[in-house]
């Protein structure tokens, strides 16, 4: 990394302490054993997205006006208080679905203040000269340190969520203390306020290279909105731009679907909880190869190849969760957790790539809010239809009907991802009548 500068080198332990959270593993349990409810927890994520959605262009277009440290800052405060309430909030209680409501409201506001702002603070930084060689190393040490982070984080939580573990290690080593399952579902908590205490303290130490509007903060706002309208309309007169937020939000939102409901897909496979961090620790460890490979497609093939990767992949991890084969088809999986590794990379290449500099930190956001509206739409999707394909009673007789319409309903994924391919596939064909390769390489900075 000694080719990095400083904001290069800041942004990968920034993403690193504010993504890999150390109750993930355990992410739907979690909610749960706080004493919710499943429709209660669906509610609660749509609450999360619906928060990114409304603050994610804005905080954005305020970034390229006030300044995207700022921006950078806000987020990890967010953060702070995120997990605190967390902390605060007492198990099995009647208040615990409103703690975790004003949780979801700050851990979106969180989402949004940092999305687009951290990349662009980055970018900018580069000079001209070399930014597009400097920008593929920064993105492969940042999937590479955050595949790390999570290999740490998924084991560690997994494990001091375990009150089992816990208290037969202390045992082990000779002391003479018992925690209850009320205590140990906090510690991965616990942990994560220490790391996001430590993204404000790296937040702090970013540089400023974008000038900032030196305008009031309500006339700032003002031109926040309208950045957003220009930031909009430059998104629709630009193809190579269009098309990368379509390509991003198709693809990005059935795989964090897949992502959202894991832990439902390890009981279809019947992988013990225990093992769930191990599992997640793997896919990192696969990620770090990813990263590595990622920069070299970049160099060697064009952006039409790279992204026919990204499908075959996406559409081999849909097939996997919808044969859902026990015990070992967790290695069937491999697919879809490297497809969201090679998209995020090479939609940020591109991505950057194509917008220039004063609009950098609102496009960015741009991409971020209508991943979030798909992603929130398609998890309502399959909400729905999970709940009424339930209620049918088509499964009362098995053991688990609830589970058993779940996994019912993921033998469609293959088919909805085929048909969306295809029909996205058709409309950039009829309407820009150019690949994504010559789109992007006429609309390059």
């Amino acid at each position: 990394m000694g080719t990095l500068n400083k904001n290069n080198r800041l942004l990968i332990l920034f993403r690193v302490l504010f993504n890999c959270r150390f109750y993930y593993p355990i992410y739907l349990v979690m909610f749960l054993d706080f004493g919710l409810t499943i429709s209660e927890f669906a509610t609660l994520n749509l609450v999360w997205a619906i928060s990114i959605i409304l603050l994610e262009v804005p905080s954005g277009a305020f970034a390229d006006q006030v300044g995207r440290k700022k921006l950078v800052i806000i987020s990890s405060v967010l953060m702070i208080f995120e997990i605190g309430i967390l902390l605060l909030t007492p198990v099995g209680s009647g208040i615990v679905f409103w703690m975790f409501f004003f949780n979801r409201i700050l851990s979106g506001a969180a989402e949004a203040a940092a999305s687009g702002a951290d990349e662009a603070l980055a970018y900018d930084s580069i000079p001209k000269t070399n930014r597009e060689s400097i920008w593929k190393k920064t993105m492969k040490y940042v999937m590479i340190m955050m595949s790390v982070g999570f290999i740490l984080s998924s084991i560690i939580g997994a494990l001091v969520y375990s009150e089992d573990f816990i208290n037969s290690t202390l045992s082990a080593m000779g002391f003479d203390i018992i925690f209850s399952k009320n205590q140990t579902l906090k510690f991965p908590l616990y942990l994560n306020f220490i790391t996001a205490i430590g993204t404000l303290f790296v937040a702090l130490k970013f540089e400023e290279n974008h000038k900032p509007s030196k305008e009031g903060n309500l006339n700032a706002i003002k031109e926040s909105f309208s950045g957003t309208i220009k930031a909009g309309q430059w998104i629709l007169n630009t193809p190579a731009a269009s098309v990368l937020i379509l390509i991003g939000l198709f693809y990005d939102s059935i795989i964090r679907v897949f992502y959202t409901v894991l832990s439902n897909i390890y009981r279809i496979l019947k992988i013990p909880e225990w093992s769930w961090g191990f599992v997640g620790a793997v896919a990192s460890i696969v990620g770090i190869g990813v990263a590595i490979i990622c920069e070299k497609m970049v160099n060697k093939f064009t952006p039409s190849v790279n992204f026919g990767v990204v499908t075959f992949l996406t559409f081999l991890g849909c097939l996997a969760v919808s044969l859902a084969i026990p015990g070992w088809g967790i290695i069937l999986l491999l697919p879809m957790f490297t497809s969201m590794r090679f998209l995020q990379y090479f939609l940020s290449h591109y991505l950057n790539k194509v917008t220039p500099s004063e609009q950098r930190a609102t496009v960015l956001s741009f991409k971020g809010l209508s991943m979030n509206l798909a992603f929130g739409i398609l998890t309502q999707v399959f909400g729905i239809l999970t709940a009424k394909l339930y209620l049918t009673g088509k499964f009362d007789s098995l053991i688990d009907p609830e589970l058993e319409a779940f996994k019912y309903c993921l033998k469609g994924w293959p088919i909805y991802f085929g048909l969306g391919c295809l029909a996205l596939h058709i409309f950039i064909k009829i309407k820009y009548r150019k690949s994504l390769t010559k789109l992007i390489s006429k609309n390059t900075i």
